[in-house]
C-alpha cells in the first residue's frame, strides 16, 4: 500500500516537470519611466482646457452699477404759516376815557372827558345840524361854579353855532356833567375837527375834541 502512494507522488512530479519543460520562458518587458513634470503639466493643461469649455457654457455677467449717494441739494421750503387777521367793523368808534388837566396833578381845576357823542369820525350829510356832548368829570379841588367856569370853542373847524355856553350846574370834585354845542355839519364833504375848552376867568382847563366827517 504504501508503494502505490509513492508511485503516484513520483507520477505527479514528473509529469509536472514536463509540463515545466514545455512551457516557454516569459520575459518581463521593462516599464518606461514616467517623468512626474510631464504629469504636471498635462494635468495643468486638461484643468486649463476644462476652465475654458466651463467660462464659454456660462452667460457673460452684467455688471450691476453700483448706486453713487448723491447729497441732497434741494433747499428747503418753508411751510407756509396762515395768519388770521380779525377786523372788527364797528358803526361807532369807541372813545376810551382821556385825562384831560392843565398844570400839576394838585390843580385847583382839571377834568376827566368821560365821553364823546357823536363818537370821533361819525359821518353826517351835509348841512347836517346835529347836538355834539362831552361827559366831563371833575377831578380838581375846586367846585365848578356855574357862575364862573364855561366852556367856549378854542380852535378847528368851525362847525359850532354859538361859540360859548355857560355851565348847567354847579359840579362838586368827583361829580359830573354833560357839555353840550349845537353844531352843524359843513357843506363841503371831508374831515372835520373842532376844539373847545373849559375856562375860569383867564385860565383855562379841559381840552373837548370832536371829529366828524361830511359825505
Amino acid at each position: 500500500m504504501a508503494t502505490t502512494q509513492q508511485t503516484k507522488w513520483f507520477i505527479w512530479v514528473t509529469a509536472l516537470a514536463l509540463i515545466m519543460a514545455c512551457v516557454p520562458s516569459l520575459t518581463t518587458e521593462s516599464i518606461p519611466t514616467v517623468d512626474p513634470g510631464a504629469i504636471n503639466t498635462l494635468i495643468a493643461g486638461t484643468a486649463n482646457a476644462a476652465a475654458t469649455q466651463t467660462a464659454a457654457a456660462l452667460p457673460s455677467p452684467t455688471q450691476t452699477p453700483t448706486p453713487v449717494p448723491t447729497r441732497n441739494t434741494e433747499t428747503p421750503t418753508p411751510t407756509a404759516t396762515s395768519t388770521v387777521i380779525f377786523v372788527f367793523f364797528s358803526p361807532t368808534p369807541i372813545v376810551l376815557p382821556t385825562f384831560t388837566a392843565s398844570g400839576s396833578a394838585s390843580d385847583n381845576y382839571a377834568c376827566q372827558v368821560m365821553r364823546v357823542s357823536p363818537p370821533n369820525g361819525t359821518i353826517f350829510p351835509p348841512r347836517q345840524d346835529f347836538d355834539a356832548f362831552w361827559i366831563v368829570k371833575n377831578i380838581g379841588k375846586r367846585k365848578w361854579d356855574r357862575t364862573s367856569v364855561d366852556y367856549i370853542y378854542s380852535s378847528g373847524d368851525k362847525i359850532h353855532k354859538i361859540s360859548s355856553y355857560d355851565l348847567s350846574a354847579n359840579v362838586a370834585s368827583g361829580g359830573s356833567l354833560d357839555l353840550g354845542v349845537d353844531m352843524q355839519a359843513p357843506k363841503d364833504p371831508g374831515v372835520y375837527t373842532t376844539t373847545w375848552i373849559m375856562r375860569v376867568g383867564e385860565k383855562t382847563f379841559c381840552p373837548l375834541n370832536l371829529t366828524i366827517t361830511v359825505e
